[in-house]
């Protein structure tokens, strides 16, 4: 059991093994990084006398799962509204590791560091790195723009965290100057938004399956904070600040429900506020004014398929017009989607993953491209049985967890599939820790990887890790996509 001394007092946490040798890791679970009550920035954290056990996993963010459990391993054990809480492993408490900052994702309404899916023991061990995950606030309590209440709740939350890492990096065996943030979904999409932030401190991200194309402008913040408002039938600090948590919950759910026309299905998401977030994550990469670190970014090669079942069957009269008004943020002209949507076969599935996932990727890849700046693109191929390469299958894949909450079973990696899963899982673990401390995902298990350039490659992850060209290229460059257009 090893003990550490934070700014608010002492933690005791527990070794576990990890990795592929059964290696010795302290965990230290639940370690509070900042303190706020209800719709208020995030603030020190109160000082403790004695010493806090941290030997149990911490409390995620209060959440509803049911509808949103698409995946497994979704439904964290335990909720709190107190839960601006770190999970740390690490090797040892003595000398200065790369640190890896997982941002979890969750359609920025369900979701935390605590799901056992994103148990760091493996990626500490067999990488040699420190991981720590990190909670933030969601849905209304994290992203709703309301009068008097301070923008992106949810995004300070994690800057909170990341200067509470470099302040407390080297008392967990961590280096406070080679800090990498690495999310997927809505974790991914937070990192986007932050890398809008030019003196963004940290060393390099890795962004997987993150849309950078939902950022809300002030106009459909304000008409989601105005309809919130209207179900608690007043102005949302005098309404929401009384009520306990599930009635809050239960406004969130009906809200979303009702704005899906209006807003889409995640109404609460980060905005542009000209502070937290000063521009639209695809403006300031059609600007090159992203953040100037190392960055590895990419999809899976079947995005949408987790959600084929809950996309709309619309006839191309209609679906065109529905993939022109989420295209804006790209620059598309209605003659580059007819020309994309006719390159997805008129599938209606696989061109909403272009335009929500594929193509900002892509952009933002090129923006790094453009500035000579370290970039990797990469595309997840390992398919599971019925859904593919589909968003989220990635998962256990990055933190050596296919043995936790039904994975192996959803990925197709049981059986004959067995090894060759656990081999894909390891190097992806060695890249991530290589990319973490030497800035470069080169490492010995797969040698180097070409950087990109702006044209068709990517590093395809799958049964085999190889760079060449993206086979679906072509399809992705039917859309014509203007990397300069800015949005108003």
């Amino acid at each position: 059991m090893a003990t550490v001394v934070t700014d608010a007092g002492a933690l005791s946490g527990h070794t576990v093994p990890g990795g592929r040798a059964d290696r010795p890791i302290e965990h230290f679970g639940g370690v509070p990084y900042a303190s706020a009550a209800r719709f208020e920035r995030p603030g020190p954290v109160a000082a403790w006398a004695g010493v806090r056990d941290a030997a149990r996993a911490g409390e995620a963010p209060p959440q509803r799962t049911e509808g949103l459990e698409l995946v497994p391993g979704m439904t964290p054990e335990r909720t709190s509204e107190d839960c601006l809480q770190a999970e740390i492993w690490t090797p040892s408490l003595d000398g200065r590791r790369a640190i890896i900052v997982w941002i979890p994702g969750g359609s920025f309404r369900i979701g935390g560091a605590s799901l056992a899916t994103y148990d760091g023991r493996h990626l500490a061990a067999d990488g040699d790195v420190v991981v720590i995950g990190l909670n933030y606030r969601l849905g209304v309590l994290g992203f709703l723009a309301a009068d008097g209440v301070p923008s992106n709740l949810g995004l300070r939350d994690l800057l909170a965290g990341i200067e509470w890492i470099r302040a407390h990096a080297t008392i967990f065996g961590g280096d406070p100057d080679r800090i990498v943030l690495m999310g997927e979904s809505a974790g991914a999409g937070a990192i986007t938004h932050l890398l809008t932030r030019p003196d963004l401190p940290v060393a390099g991200a890795i962004v997987m399956s993150g849309s950078a194309t939902m950022t809300q402008d002030l106009t459909r913040a304000r008409l989601v904070a105005d309809h919130v408002a209207s179900l608690a039938g007043g102005p949302v600090l005098e309404r929401l600040e009384g009520l306990d948590i599930e009635s809050v919950l239960d406004l969130q759910a009906l809200a979303v429900q009702e704005l899906a026309a209006s807003a889409g299905m995640m109404p609460f998401h980060p905005w542009v506020d000209g502070d937290i977030v000063p521009a639209a994550p695809l403006d300031a990469a059609s600007l090159d004014a992203l953040a100037p670190i190392p960055l590895v970014i990419g999809t899976t090669a079947h995005e949408m398929e987790l959600f084929r079942s809950m996309v709309p069957s619309l006839p191309a009269a209609y679906a065109e017009p529905y993939l022109l008004g989420k295209a804006g943020p790209l620059g598309l002209t209605a003659a580059g989607v007819t020309a994309g949507f006719a390159a997805c076969d008129g599938d209606l599935v696989t061109a909403i993953a272009d335009i929500d996932l594929v193509l900002p990727s892509i952009a933002i890849a090129r923006s790094h491209a453009r500035r000579g700046l370290p970039v990797w693109r990469t595309r997840f191929t390992w398919e599971g049985p019925g859904h593919r390469a589909c968003h989220a299958i990635d998962l256990p894949f990055h933190f050596g967890t296919l043995d936790v909450a039904g994975w192996r079973a959803f990925a197709g990696a049981e059986g004959a599939e067995a090894g060759s899963a656990d081999r894909l899982s390891a190097r992806l673990r060695a890249a991530w820790s290589a990319f973490a401390t030497t800035g470069r995902p080169a490492c010995e298990p797969i040698g180097e990887w070409p950087g990109y350039d702006g044209a068709t490659g990517a590093i395809e992850l799958g049964a085999d890790v190889v760079a060449g060209d993206d086979p679906d290229a072509g399809r992705w460059g039917s859309w014509a996509m203007n990397e300069h257009a800015r949005t108003s």
